[in-house]
């Protein structure tokens, strides 16, 4: 792949604070809003929508206020961004976590990051962290806490968030409508293309798309002193050629798991949220057996983009090397990336890996709850099968010796 192809900078969209929303994206949720509608559909769409609309317009006033209090942050380079990334449920979160411990190297947003990407916002965010220190504490405190104990609460048994930790871009992305997650309220994600899949878009809206987010991590980097830009996000992949194109000098870290395990994880995470509003869906119903071919997909398609980016920039990590030496595995990632270990971030690594020594993704699901054969996922991702030994006598050497 020629990194000079396909999406290249436009002024118009690079510079100022312009927050790129995808108009194709709005036509697909406007065609699907009253398909198969329930109440509680409708119902949560009705609160949703102002809470989406008033955050990302508080967002877009930060980011106006940064164009008058950090002009300067638009010729912030950023250089050698990292992005890790897998299909959902491969152990993206405790890869994402280990790293961005480095952070005399690493930047990476944290979630109140994600949700309002400004300047501004994240430094009166630390303000406030530092009045919340002084005679006002307890009332920011008490705040603090009334806004980000839902967020731990809603999603404890299956992601843990908080509004201070390290966080895949997930908001950054809704903002702009190119994340498959609006997917969670509407249930349709065939019907989602533009939000399901950027490498497919337009040149043009691709282009526009792409030059908004740089902005994006352009402010990110310059807030943290231009440190390099470390990322996360699950559903990466289709997006993995037009971040490259604009970020020809990046890493891709592709964690990769059995599919026999992580797609049941996957296709609960939306069935969960997907049964609270419209409890009509069935587990094995046409909703979850598009989302399959979408986890299909997503398998296939980060193996075509591994093909065409160098073997130095697209690392791959099992996520069953992962979660049996995780200390290993990230060492082994710095050796790849060329990049030295100092002695601090190897003690955060010690201790972090004694506390996660138990870790294991979730997986509360097997495929024929969602009427799928193992036969059928193996014949549809066999090369991911014998890629990633996934078919072999020792990895069921392996899953017996986890058992």
């Amino acid at each position: 792949m020629d990194p000079r192809l396909g999406v290249g900078k436009s002024e118009t969209h690079a510079q100022g604070n312009d927050m790129y929303i995808n108009k194709r994206g709005l036509r697909e949720i406007g065609n699907v809003l009253l398909k198969k509608p329930t109440v509680g559909r409708l119902v949560t769409t009705a609160w949703v929508a102002p809470i989406f609309v008033g955050l990302r317009q508080t967002t877009a006033t930060f980011r106006a206020l940064d164009e008058v209090l950090y002009p300067e942050y638009r010729d912030q380079k950023v250089d050698r961004p990292v992005f890790v990334f897998a299909n959902p449920r491969s152990g993206t979160t405790l890869a994402h976590r280990l790293i961005s411990m480095d952070d005399e190297v690493f930047t990476t947003v944290k979630l109140y990051q994600t949700i309002f990407p400004a300047i501004t916002a994240t430094r009166t965010f630390k303000r406030l962290v530092e009045l919340a220190q002084t005679s006002v504490g307890s009332v920011l405190n008490r705040a603090y806490d009334f806004f980000n104990g839902p967020l731990e609460s809603r999603w404890q048994e299956v992601h843990h968030i908080s509004l201070d930790q390290p966080e895949e871009d997930v908001c950054t992305l809704l903002w702009s409508l190119e994340s498959p997650t609006t997917g969670l309220l509407f249930p349709f994600m065939e019907d989602l293309p533009s939000q399901t899949w950027i490498d497919r878009q337009p040149p043009e809206e691709r282009r526009a798309y792409m030059d908004s987010y740089e902005n994006t991590i352009k402010r990110h980097v310059f807030e943290a002193g231009g440190k390099r830009f470390l990322n996360k996000n699950v559903f990466f992949s289709t997006r993995v050629r037009s971040v490259y194109e604009k970020f020809p000098d990046a890493a891709f870290v592709y964690l990769v798991r059995n599919p026999h395990d992580s797609l049941p994880s996957f296709l609960n995470m939306f069935y969960q949220a997907w049964k609270a509003h419209s409890p009509s869906i069935r587990p094995d119903g046409e909703e979850i057996q598009a989302l399959k071919r979408l986890g299909y997909e997503y398998y296939r398609y980060a193996l075509e983009c591994r093909k065409e980016i160098p073997e130095d920039q697209f690392i791959v990590i099992r996520y069953e090397d992962l979660v049996r030496d995780p200390k290993k595995t990230i060492l082994s990632l710095y050796g790849r990336l060329g990049m030295p270990v100092s002695e601090a971030f190897e003690a955060k690594l010690d201790e972090a890996v004694a506390a996660h020594r138990e870790y294991e993704s979730p997986r509360d699901f097997e495929l024929d709850f969602f009427g799928i054969t193992r036969e059928e996922v193996s014949e549809e991702l066999r090369h991911v099968f014998e890629e990633f030994g996934y078919d072999t006598p020792e990895y069921a050497d392996y899953l017996e010796a986890a058992e």
